[in-house]
């Protein structure tokens, strides 16, 4: 029985970088929110004197160092002409963010916690730059509501089957073991955005 690949994407022509794109954001961010809904648990068993209050600062220092950064992290990537440049960022910050996140995994300091949020914040500006110029940079303004609700759609099925899933893995296996996951995940975002260096429409 032959499988005919899916193309949610095929009415336009910049079908295959919104596809990896789409892709890209799932499983980046995928990987984000796994984490994100052990986060509270995880500090409070594994890092030392972690509490409530040490879990928001935490997240006040991950939104204040991509807040200082995301400007200057913009022009620099509007400084070169064409789009290999957010390519290889969002390989880049890929597997930099999943290595961190696995740091984090391991880490038992406060200090620790604290670097590794304001780390992933740097690297999120990264992302979201790089991610948004590309995307929205490769939108027919024809389907440019469709393509947009197309992706939204793909992406909020599977962040809620994330959640879900971190949520019974941290259950069964340990908080610890779906941190390491997400950054698992997060680095494997990285992997489709390779196939853009050669897309001729890009």
């Amino acid at each position: 029985m032959h499988v005919r690949p899916i193309h949610p994407f095929k009415y336009s022509k910049y079908s295959h970088i919104s596809e990896v794109l789409t892709l890209n954001d799932i499983l980046f961010w995928g990987g984000d929110a796994f984490v994100s809904v052990i986060m509270a648990l995880f500090v409070i068993q594994y890092i030392d004197g972690g509490t409530a209050s040490t879990v928001g600062i935490s997240w006040m220092m991950y939104r204040l160092m991509s807040a200082v950064t995301t400007v200057p992290i913009g022009k620099l990537l509007d400084k070169h002409k064409g789009y290999i440049d957010e390519v290889w960022a969002l390989f880049i910050v890929s597997i930099l963010a999943g290595i961190t996140y696995i740091f984090l995994s391991y880490s038992s300091q406060i200090w620790h916690l604290y670097l590794a949020m304001g780390i992933l914040g740097i690297l999120r500006s990264f992302d979201i730059n790089a991610w948004k110029i590309m995307f929205y940079s490769h939108i027919e303004t024809k389907t440019k509501g469709r393509t947009i609700g197309t992706y939204d759609a793909a992406y909020s099925v599977a962040i809620g089957l994330i959640y879900a899933l971190a949520g019974l893995i941290g259950d069964a296996y340990g908080f610890r073991s779906v941190v390491i996951l997400g950054g698992i995940l997060i680095m494997l975002g990285g992997i489709p955005v390779l196939s853009l260096r050669k897309d001729k429409t890009l």
